[in-house]
This record gives structure tokens, C-alpha cells and sequence, in this order.
């Protein structure tokens, strides 16, 4: 639930071994992929480009923010974790893409909560773990996991799946869903629910009562005659 990330552009790349810079009052930052990094502070291999920061951390990039209570990760092969309470905003409808109330090329905002979220840059790969909670538009989803592959823009959403969508609801174990062209497939004890197509204004006919063959009364017996 994560989904499409525009193709940054050759000056949005870091360089091949980013150093952190300290920023004044905003602490300190640095790019892992497209995103930016912005903590307080940070303990950081500059050799092998491994980081962990131990409070709050705040990743930008054009169209979107993520917050964490910490983050570990590493910029130089463009992966991180963002662990506890994270919140995930798109602005700009980029990361998926499953309302229905915009077309695909507007997709409008949206907001991701999880306990964990973890961002490989090079695969292109968002995973989300624990309590997943997703609303854009008309649509909410709620699943224990969700993976996007942007590549193939794939969402892989796995266990206790439920995704409400104006009237529709689908409930299900595993549920795949191609952002792009709409398509889902889902198992796994798969129940879904679509509003009726009764006019609800429209009075219900009356019953029409059949009698049962099998159940005649039966034919009235002469009584004998009197002498």
C-alpha cells in the first residue's frame, strides 16, 4: 500500500558515499535513495554505510513523507526500517492507488499507518508489518502485512485482509492487487459484500401463499342414516 514512486531524477540520486551534514536546528540529514533522512542524531559506518538512529526520524522525498519512533538502515545500498508508530502520507497518490474515486493519473492523498515499514530503494520493494492501515479516497484496507513492488506494481496484502471500498467490501487471507490496472486475486476463505440492486424505495410484493399437495383436508364422511 505503498505503491508507485516517480523516477527521481539524476540530481535527486546521492552521491556514492553520503556523509552526514549537520543542518543546524533541524539536526541532522542525509539521502538514502530519493528520500531524505532528517533526525536529531545518528550513529553512522562510514565505511560501510550502515545507520540507526535512536528517536524520531522524519523521511521526505517530492510527494510524500514517513515518520518513526527510530530507524535502521543502510544508504549506500538504499535500504532502511522505519520501527514504531509509522506514519506514511502521499500527497500526490504515488505510493498505490486502489480508490475508486479518482482515475489512475490522480489518484489523490493518502495515509499509511504500520508498526514497521521497511524500504528497499534498489528493488523498489515497500513492505509494511504490524496493525497495516491504509485510507485513500473511498477506499480503506486493513491487513496484518502489505508489500508494494513498484516495478510490477504488485500489493501483496496477507492476513486478517479486509478492504472496504464505498458500498464493497472484501474479506479475505490473501489478497494480490495490481495498482495499475485493477486487477485482484484473493484466497483464503474469501467473503465479499456489494450493495443491493433493489431499489430499496420500491415496495416488496406480497407474499403469495402456495398450498402444499400433501397437505389436503380431507373429504367429509356421510353419516350414517337414522332407522
Amino acid at each position: 500500500m505503498l505503491g508507485a514512486s516517480p523516477k527521481p531524477s539524476p540530481s535527486a540520486l546521492p552521491s556514492p558515499s553520503p556523509a552526514p551534514s549537520a543542518s543546524g536546528s533541524n539536526g541532522t540529514q542525509f539521502q538514502v535513495g530519493m528520500w531524505n533522512v532528517h533526525m536529531t542524531q545518528v550513529d553512522v559506518n562510514m565505511k560501510s554505510g550502515v545507520f540507526s538512529t535512536p528517536d524520531k526520524v522524519l523521511m521526505t522525498r517530492e510527494g510524500g513523507d514517513i515518520t518513526g519512533d527510530r530507524a535502521d538502515g543502510n544508504y549506500k545500498t538504499k535500504e532502511s526500517t522505519l520501527i514504531g508508530h509509522v506514519v506514511m502520507h502521499d500527497t500526490q497518490g504515488n505510493f498505490s492507488g486502489l480508490s475508486s474515486t479518482k482515475p489512475s493519473n490522480s489518484r489523490g492523498p493518502s495515509t499509511l499507518t504500520a508498526d514497521q515499514v521497511q524500504i528497499d530503494g534498489t528493488a523498489k520493494v515497500y513492505t509494511a508489518t504490524g496493525n497495516v492501515h491504509y485510507v485513500q479516497g473511498d477506499t480503506t484496507v486493513d491487513a496484518d502485512r502489505g508489500q508494494l513492488n513498484d516495478d510490477d506494481h504488485l500489493l501483496d496484502l496477507r492476513g486478517s485482509v479486509k478492504i472496504v471500498q464505498g458500498e464493497r467490501t472484501m474479506n479475505a487471507g490473501h489478497v494480490i492487487y495490481n495498482t495499475v490496472t485493477g486487477q485482484a486475486h484473493a484466497e483464503d476463505d474469501v467473503i465479499m459484500q456489494f450493495p443491493s440492486a433493489v431499489n430499496k424505495t420500491v415496495a416488496t410484493p406480497k407474499p403469495i401463499k402456495i398450498p402444499n399437495p400433501l397437505q389436503r383436508k380431507p373429504k367429509p364422511t356421510a353419516s350414517p342414516s337414522v332407522r
